[in-house]
Order: structure tokens, then C-alpha cells, then sequence
């Protein structure tokens, strides 16, 4: 028998230790959810956990009947309503001091799917998975949506969402009709043409002016995409982009910034779905995988350092291996998203996104690499990813991010949770908001308050038409929330 000396020599085994090592850390890399919602207190939070508040109750929504009763007697006793579905929102906007608040997921039936006019109407707590599994039987496929699918669609509309489509512009221009219940209790249908305009404050609204209790949506074909794949310089982008816009075979586009030491916001990759001509109504969707494998490379990321630089590459190997490979216009549009979630103790991620115009994408690329460290290392700030979508201009809601033709730049931020990493955090993105609104930018509402008072009136300058119309349509202020108090309520002192 050989000695065990010579035995542990083999290479081989060392080998098989080697991979056994590495396959039971992999199956051991936690997929954990961030705990939010109603805890045993009733203190409710939504997905960052930074705005705690204490809640009367919440009630899950059953039907008209019941919804309807609940907005009748809170005019009468004065009590506060607050609408909450998935509750990705991140600045308090499905939830109020002492406030009863609607969970509408529950209220989640697909209604009907029209085939020949290509709408589907469905209730506003479905997900928009449950949209896509109702309609791709008949070849058919959103025209707009976010690119998860896991958020539903009351809370879509109600911050006025979009994604990767580049042919019809946000959520708003796809909404056919809405049934809504209103602050005084009663049972509307709307649309754009309607005298009222109710469309204008509902979507983009926050949840502010009612509850929808149904919404009728435009679709459009299942469209087989081509994926094209590329590498370029940040200076390039606007005339790749304009490239982009011009070419009739082009119907989704996405693309992202590096934030790796080496090449920070000096490099990106693009991916565009090119049409084939082909529609399907077979493929299933796509199941998410591969999810330890992609949270391990975004942990790695997660550091910083030379560390940000491995996951960039990481990614960029990922993107170059999708090139010339085919896609469904449904499955574009689901996105992993179980890899992400974040659940350490001492810091949170959060989201910022910023709009610039088109035509001013370098210039103030070339200002926000003066103001971020491209080495975050050591920093309490760190930058994991920066997204651009296009956003076309948007004339359909008061709320309005998108006064002209814009990029939407999303960016992942992980920071502290004491009182000094917060504050350190809001003066950088403060900063960066002040930067942008010098570039004729804004700044998208559905996240955590770091901008001011006076930031947020500069950016959305229709926001006095829109507390008017909610006094006026909403006289007892039944329809609250945090965001609301924060911004548009009183406007006070400007912090």
C-alpha cells in the first residue's frame, strides 16, 4: 500500500478536494429576502427599512365592496389610508403615521385578455409575471414594464415606471383605462380623454388620489429578438445611442456604466434586441438561474477596490456571451432579481436615479466623474452599478421626470444606517442632485428622501398643480403617506 504521504500527492485528488471545497461553499452562499412590511408592532417599513412608522393596521384587499367602505368611513372619522403592493418603494410611500393601509395583493386576477384589440385588463395587485403568463398563449407581450417582473402593477403605475423599450416611451403611454376608487368613495372609470383628467394624477401619483382597482393596458406582439452585445467608451455613447434611434430594427436597448477602479464611468457595454420578424407563443418564461453563481460575483463586487474591477470584467464576459443569441420580448422583460437582495445588519442598498437629456449625457458624465472617488474601497459610499435607459418625453402626468427626450442613469448604493453614514450619504447625492438639475436633469421620486425640499421643487415644478388638484379632489386628506409629508404637504422650511 502506498503511504499516505505519496497518496495526498496526487494531483488528481488534490484536485477533487480542491472542487469539493469550492461546490459546498457555492451551495452554501446564502439567498436570503430583505425582511420588510408589517412587523408584530405594526411598525411598517418598506424595502430599505430606513423610515419605520407605526400603523394602525393592515388590510387585506378582498373586494370593491369592502375597499369602497373603508375610504366612506375614513371621510368620516378622519382616518389616514395608505396603498401598498410589493412595497419596493423606498421613501415611505405606501405607509403613514397611524394610518390604515390596503394591501392589494391579494387583489390579483387577470380580468380578460383581448386578442384582437391586444389589451389585457387585470386587477392592480397581480404581478406583472402574472400578465405575461396570461398572455403569451396568444403570441402577446407588454409594450411597457419594468425589467423585473416581480412588482405589481397598481405600484407601477403608481410611480410611473419604465424599462428597455425604446419605441414607447413610460408606463402612462400604455394605460387604456382604470377603474379607480376615489378619495370620497366612489367608483370611476377613467381614461386619457376624460374631462377630469384623472389620469394625470393618478399615474405618477403615488397612490395619493385613490385606489385602482383595475387598469386596462395596451399590448403589443411577442416579438423574437436578436441580441446584439458591444463594448464602448462613455464619450461614445450619444452618437451610438442616436445610431440606435435611427435604426427601425432596434425595439429595446439598455446599457451600463463601469464603476471598477480601472475604468470608472470610462467604459460601458450596450445591448440592443434587434427584430427578426418572428412573434412567439410558445416559449415559457424564463425561470431565474445561476443565482448563487451571480450573487457570489456581486458580493465579490461588493468590495470595492481591485475587487469592483473582477465583477466588471465578470459582466462583461456575461454580456459578450449573450451576442448573436435570441430572446423573447417577455423575457427581456423578467430580469433575475432574487441574486441582489442585500440583508447585512450595519448597511442597506438603496437606488437614485437621475434624468438627463439625451444631448447632454457626456458633458455631465464628464462632471459626475469629478464628483464620485473611482476607488471606493475604503469608503462607506460605494457605487455598485450604474444602469441607462431612455426615457421619452412624458406629457401625460403632473409628476413629471421626463420634460424632454432623457437617459435614466439607475445606480445601486450601499451605505451605512447610523445617523453619520446616512447624512454623509445625502450630501454626496444631494451634490449629484444639484449637478444634474444644472444639466436641465431631474430625479425619480420612488426612493429614500436624501434631496432636499428646494431640490425637489426645482425638479418637479408642476408640484404645486398637484397639491392643489389632491386638496381638491381629496378634501379630507384621507390618501396619505410618508413621501407626501415629506415634500408636498406643508412646504415649510427647506432643508
Amino acid at each position: 500500500m502506498q503511504p499516505i504521504t505519496s497518496f495526498l500527492q496526487n494531483k488528481w485528488f488534490i484536485a477533487f478536494l480542491v472542487l469539493l471545497f469550492v461546490v459546498i461553499t457555492f451551495l452554501n452562499i446564502p439567498i436570503e429576502k430583505r425582511k420588510y412590511g408589517l412587523s408584530q408592532s405594526n411598525l411598517a417599513t418598506d424595502y430599505t427599512g430606513l423610515l419605520p412608522e407605526k400603523i394602525q393596521r393592515v388590510v387585506k384587499a378582498e373586494n370593491r365592496i369592502q375597499l369602497q367602505e373603508i375610504v366612506r368611513d375614513a371621510n368620516k372619522t378622519g382616518k389616514k389610508i395608505s396603498v401598498a403592493g410589493l412595497q419596493h418603494s423606498q421613501g415611505g410611500h405606501t405607509y403613514y403615521k397611524d394610518s390604515v393601509v390596503l394591501d392589494m395583493k391579494t387583489f390579483n386576477k387577470v380580468l380578460e385578455v383581448n386578442e384582437e384589440e391586444k389589451t389585457v385588463t387585470v386587477e392592480s395587485g397581480a404581478t406583472w409575471e402574472d400578465v405575461q403568463k396570461a398572455v403569451i398563449p396568444y403570441g402577446l407581450a407588454l409594450k411597457v414594464t419594468q425589467s423585473q417582473s416581480i412588482f405589481t402593477i397598481g405600484g407601477s403605475l403608481s410611480v410611473n415606471a419604465h424599462g428597455r423599450d425604446i419605441r414607447f416611451g413610460s408606463m402612462a403611454s400604455t394605460v387604456k383605462q382604470i377603474t379607480l376608487l376615489t378619495p370620497t368613495g366612489e367608483i370611476k372609470t377613467i381614461s386619457k380623454n376624460d374631462r377630469e383628467e384623472w389620469m394625470k394624477y393618478v399615474l405618477g401619483g403615488y397612490g395619493l388620489f385613490g385606489v385602482i382597482l383595475d387598469v386596462t393596458l395596451e399590448l403589443t406582439d411577442n416579438h423574437i429578438y436578436t441580441i446584439h452585445t458591444q463594448e464602448i467608451e462613455t464619450d461614445e455613447y450619444e452618437n451610438y445611442f442616436m445610431d440606435v434611434m435611427n435604426r427601425e430594427k432596434t425595439a429595446m436597448h439598455y446599457a451600463r456604466i463601469s464603476v471598477a477602479t480601472s475604468s470608472f464611468l470610462e467604459e460601458m457595454y450596450v445591448i440592443d434586441y434587434n427584430y427578426t420578424g418572428k412573434i412567439d407563443n410558445k416559449t415559457p418564461l424564463k425561470e431565474e438561474n445561476g443565482v448563487r453563481l451571480s450573487k457570489l460575483a456581486l458580493d465579490i463586487g461588493r468590495q470595492g477596490g481591485v475587487l469592483e474591477d473582477l465583477f466588471w470584467k465578470t459582466q462583461k464576459h456575461y454580456i459578450q456571451s449573450l451576442d448573436g443569441t435570441t430572446i423573447t420580448r417577455n423575457n427581456v422583460m423578467r430580469s433575475e432579481s432574487t441574486f441582489m437582495e442585500f440583508t447585512k445588519s450595519d448597511s442597506v442598498e438603496v437606488l437614485q436615479e437621475f434624468f438627463i437629456p439625451v444631448h447632454l449625457f457626456d458633458e455631465y458624465m464628464k462632471n459626475v466623474k469629478n464628483l464620485l472617488p473611482s476607488n471606493d474601497k475604503d469608503q462607506n459610499f460605494k457605487i455598485h452599478n450604474i444602469t441607462v435607459r431612455y426615457v421619452a418625453k412624458d406629457d401625460q402626468t403632473t409628476l413629471n421626470y421626463a420634460s424632454e427626450d432623457m437617459f435614466g442613469l439607475v445606480v445601486l448604493i450601499q451605505h451605512g444606517v447610523n445617523e453619520k453614514e446616512i447624512a454623509h450619504a445625502q450630501e454626496i447625492i444631494k451634490k449629484w442632485t444639484d449637478l444634474t438639475l444644472e444639466f436641465n436633469g431631474t430625479y425619480y421620486l420612488p426612493y429614500y428622501p436624501y434631496q432636499t425640499k428646494q431640490q425637489f421643487y426645482n425638479s418637479y415644478p408642476n408640484w404645486a398643480i398637484f397639491k392643489l388638484e389632491k386638496s381638491r379632489r381629496d378634501p379630507n386628506e384621507v390618501f396619505q403617506n410618508t413621501f407626501y409629508t415629506n415634500y408636498i404637504l406643508t412646504r415649510g422650511t427647506v432643508r
